[in-house]
């Protein structure tokens, strides 16, 4: 998988674990509903690297490493407490 997507860390931790929180566990069904949230995730962070220092701009996989560490963080804090 590396070698086909890159480095772009959490993109195969964080949204298959949102899908499956929000649309059970069936992965047959939620196929399509990852692919299209991965894609969504991607092109945030993209848009969001390209913005953040205007002229200039950042590599996907830290911006995605950023959102993709807080997003996990809030998860197992959200699955700890409740």
């Amino acid at each position: 998988i590396v070698l086909t997507v890159g480095v772009i860390p959490f993109l195969g931790l964080i949204i298959p674990n949102i899908i499956s929180i929000y649309k059970g566990d069936n992965l047959k069904r939620n196929l399509s509903y990852i692919a299209l949230s991965g894609a969504l995730f991607l092109l945030i962070c993209d848009i969001f690297a390209r913005i953040i220092i205007f002229p200039f701009e950042m590599p996907i996989s830290i911006v995605a490493g950023v959102f993709g560490s807080l997003i996990f963080i809030q998860i197992l804090l959200k699955r700890k407490n409740g």
